[in-house]
């Protein structure tokens, strides 16, 4: 990656810096937390798809695409103003041809037939508790996909004493690098995910753990 695609993302995202969306972190700091999503015993295939659910501005799913240029990434966020924002980011690097930025719901999104059950790769940074991004992430996912999430210490131990069978997933690895925390989920089977995700207001009033 050239310092010049750092500074063209860099000025892309300064406004999601004065708009606070951003916090203080550098391009760098950013890039090395996006890189950890993907862990040493992870192979993503050539022509791989991924979503980056809430992706807000872009990160990490827009860092990983460059990371990783024979993946084809989705940045999904419900708000519109972001989605602006990491419209410009893509076309500040020139990766328009590989990753998209969608406006929309998680629930809504997950009912496409051309994303349900079809992604190698799903992450989430700030999507919101354990159940959400299980029940939004996990119907995403192509049989052998993953579905990585960036974790505190409390977040991680919710994760690992959920029940997940309910959901035919287990959690598979746990991992920390200098700059964050990971975790990564699994399924086994598509029939306990059918009617999933639920609305919104279904999540808050019955979360699946």
């Amino acid at each position: 990656m050239t310092d010049a695609r750092f500074e063209a993302l860099a000025a892309s995202w300064e406004s999601a810096r004065v708009a606070g969306s951003l916090g203080s972190a550098t391009i760098e700091e950013l890039l090395a937390q996006a890189r950890g999503y993907v862990s040493d015993d992870m192979d993503l295939p050539a022509g791989a798809q991924c979503v980056d659910l809430g992706s807000g501005v872009g990160i990490p799913g827009l860092l990983l695409a460059m990371l990783y240029p024979e993946t084809n990434w989705h940045l999904l966020d419900a708000n519109a103003r972001r989605c602006e924002i990491a419209q410009r980011a893509v076309e500040a690097v020139d990766l328009g041809d590989r990753v998209e930025v969608v406006h929309g719901r998680a629930e809504d999104y997950a009912q496409d037939s051309r994303c349900r059950l079809a992604n190698d790769l799903v992450v989430a940074r700030l999507f919101g508790p354990p159940s959400e991004v299980a029940e939004c992430g996990l119907p995403l996912l192509a049989p052998d996909g993953s579905l990585v999430v960036s974790v505190s210490a409390v977040t991680a131990e919710v994760w690992l004493s959920a029940d997940l069978t309910k959901v035919a997933a287990s959690v598979v690895k746990c991992w920390e690098t200098e700059t964050g925390r990971y975790l990564r989920v699994q399924r086994t089977s598509t029939e306990a995910l059918a009617r999933l995700p639920r609305r919104a207001a279904a999540r808050r009033r019955n979360p699946l753990f």
